[in-house]
């Protein structure tokens, strides 16, 4: 069975419909229970049903229920379940399923296995008596909209074909005012708030000047940014148990908003204003927002997530983190915030094979180092560093002034391996090490994993992160002339990524 719920709301309705009999039930006998809602499903007896849940982009199951010899299934609790779109799935009929809508607290809907959604009865809920209402007027459009799509294929004529969408923007806006009338008449409902959420802005055209030419290139999106969250109740939690939020939020923070960290910040921030900070949608939205950025491969969005950690986990706005799960996510902001993009880099000095020649990184007059830590023991070293003893060279070539910075990760016994390894590469770089493991450069510069490069400018200021040796030359190529099209974006490699998702 199809997704009723996202394909009713997307006007496509693949159901043919009965009669939606929305009788009013006799008066429930009184219960000291606060949910009480029973499921009748004819064909269903005496098996079981799962009760399952929307939330966010997943779906988690609740409870499984079993049906009487009557085909009835009572769902009953102390209090309250929290509201959204849920869905009663059954494993005797393959797993197919029907949505209905959790915001009351004692209802009945009666179906037939033959058409678990057109033979939908529903009492005592306004709220899914406007769903499958709407579901069935929606099943009608539908037909009416895939008869004249039918005709329009067959048309001959610009007449012909212009009365046939005539008669389809009609359905349209007939769609459209049937969903404002229920947006208006019904606005505290589930279903009403489903309907603004999905509601497309519509965007007013940008200002032209006396001779029409557009004074604004910008009006339109700004606009649209601006108006974004207008018809979304972000304190209504019942709107997190449903398939439409998450992809609102999803599609804002990832392609509305400029991907850059500062408008990043700025965005998360304005949103988690907008809801109650002991609700369930702002929970949501700041571990979807950290995640999103503990996953992100652009370099330089650990920044939102420092911001994050230190804004909100940090101040105790994260209680259902446990502690030591805070411990560790404050910790991991703290030591990425002095390794960001444009803070000065931890200054390092180390040894060079010798262990009597120390080289001091603030002393370094280049216009750009490449701080690259490696390990001569590393499998994925050993391919990374003839790339970028390449692009040091390439780049050297060129004339522009550049050094290679690179601290050994490795332990005394691994020196006769290093200093093979140098010799054998021929790698003519500054090659620095601390064998004997007095130096906290490895904690300071938060080495995990190996290789890490980054790139400093001649202030030692981050201006690269954690991008693979095959990046280097590209990069400072760019650097020296904007106009240069490097081979692929500049992100982060994901063999050195070091936070993950908390």
């Amino acid at each position: 069975m199809k997704k009723l719920f996202l394909f009713a709301l997307g006007l496509c309705v693949s159901f043919a419909f009965a009669q939606n009999k929305n009788e009013k039930a006799p008066t429930a006998a009184k219960s000291k229970v606060h949910t009480n809602i029973k499921l009748t499903v004819k064909g269903l007896e005496n098996s079981n049903m799962v009760l399952a849940f929307y939330s966010g982009d997943k779906q988690y199951v609740k409870d499984t229920v079993l049906f009487d010899s009557k085909g009835v299934a009572t769902i009953k609790a102390d209090t309250a379940l929290p509201g959204g779109i849920y869905l009663a799935v059954f494993p005797k009929l393959g797993n197919r399923y029907f949505e209905f809508i959790m915001s009351e607290p004692q209802f009945q809907l009666e179906t037939d296995t033959t058409e678990l959604a057109g033979k939908m009865k529903v009492f005592n809920s306004e709220e899914n008596k406007l769903f499958y209402d709407d579901m069935l007027y929606l099943n009608k459009i539908r037909k009416a909209s895939d008869s004249l799509n039918s005709e329009l294929k067959k048309a001959e004529g610009d007449a012909k074909k212009e009365a046939l969408k005539g008669e389809l923007r009609k359905l349209d806006t007939e769609v459209k005012s049937k969903r404002e009338t229920i947006m208006r008449d019904h606005p505290t409902t589930l279903y009403a708030k489903v309907l603004k959420t999905m509601k497309e802005l519509e965007v007013p055209e940008a200002p032209r000047d006396a001779t029409g030419k557009i004074t604004d290139s910008t009006f339109q999106w700004y606009w649209y940014k601006t108006h974004y969250w207008d018809n979304i109740d972000l304190n209504d939690d019942r709107l997190l148990r449903t398939p439409v939020l998450h992809n609102k939020l999803n599609q804002y923070f990832t392609r509305t908003v400029y991907q850059i960290p500062d408008s990043l910040s700025a965005a998360a921030d304005d949103l988690l204003k907008k809801a109650n900070p002991q609700g369930d949608i702002f929970k949501y939205m700041l571990v979807y927002f950290l995640n999103t950025m503990a996953n992100s491969k652009v370099m330089g969005m650990d920044a939102v997530y420092v911001h994050l950690v230190k804004d909100y986990y940090a101040k105790g706005y994260a209680p259902w983190v446990d502690s030591a799960q805070l411990a560790k996510i404050i910790e991991r902001g703290t030591i990425l915030e002095p390794l960001l993009m444009g803070k000065k880099a931890q200054n390092i000095v180390l040894a060079d094979s010798t262990l009597k020649k120390y080289y001091n990184l603030y002393n370094l007059t280049n216009k750009y180092v490449v701080l690259c830590f490696w390990d001569p023991d590393c499998g994925h070293c050993k391919k990374e560093i003839p790339v970028l003893l390449e692009a040091y060279h390439a780049l050297k070539k060129k004339g522009i002034s550049v050094e290679v910075f690179a601290p050994a990760i490795m332990g005394k016994e691994k020196m006769k391996d290093w200093t093979d390894f140098i010799h054998e590469k021929g790698l003519d770089w500054i090659n620095v090490a601390d064998p004997f493991r007095q130096n906290n450069y490895r904690y300071e510069w938060d080495i995990q994993s190996t290789p890490q490069i980054y790139i400093l400018d001649k202030d030692k200021k981050i201006i690269a992160k954690r991008i693979g040796a095959e990046q280097v030359e590209d990069f400072i190529l760019h650097e020296e002339d904007p106009t240069h099209k490097p081979k692929k974006p500049f992100e982060e490699s994901e063999s050195q990524k070091t936070y993950e998702p908390r």
